[in-house]
């Protein structure tokens, strides 16, 4: 998760307020939601499923609006990105937000074709890498910023941050 100042990004003037007490303000709310009983529960179920079924599995569970719905109070004006990672993968993927509210692939992909990824990555996993670099390439949220930062930590391949971009 990291704080959206997307209108900062766009040429805007405004700077996001970077004092320890605004950092520890949006880090405290952070940790509040990833350690709710409901996310680790979502974490838990992900890294529990066959690994056939994990990808498949994280977008049910670990996207912003899945997460909301299982009761996790996610902070308002951040950027929600859940990653998922795993020694089979070549990187993480990215069940999160997208900036500027565009689809997320590995999501999308999900939906319309329960499974696909989760089998493409065994199958064929020079395609899989190509799909996920390319939703995270479209994921990244330091376009356009001038300065930034993020602190993250995970357990059992998953991760929960923090980060603010100016």
């Amino acid at each position: 998760m990291h704080e959206d100042n997307s209108s900062q990004h766009e040429g805007s003037s405004s700077h996001v307020d970077l004092t320890t007490q605004h950092l520890r303000e949006i880090t405290s709310q952070v940790i509040t939601a990833i350690t709710s009983p409901q996310f680790v529960e979502a974490v838990r179920v992900v890294g529990e499923v066959p690994v056939e079924r994990r990808l498949l599995e994280g977008s049910r569970r670990l996207t912003p609006d899945a997460l909301k719905e299982q009761g996790v109070e996610l902070p308002e004006g951040f950027r929600i990105s859940s990653r998922y990672f795993d020694e089979s993968l070549p990187r993480p993927v990215e069940f999160g937000d997208q900036p500027g509210r565009c689809f997320n692939p590995v999501n999308t992909l999900n939906a319309r074709e329960p499974g696909m990824l989760d089998r493409l990555r065994a199958s064929d996993p020079v395609l899989y890498r190509r799909l996920t670099e390319l939703a995270d390439n479209e994921s990244s949220p330091a376009v356009g910023a001038r300065a930034g930062g993020c602190a993250c930590g995970g357990v059992r391949g998953t991760c929960g941050g923090v980060g603010v971009f100016t």
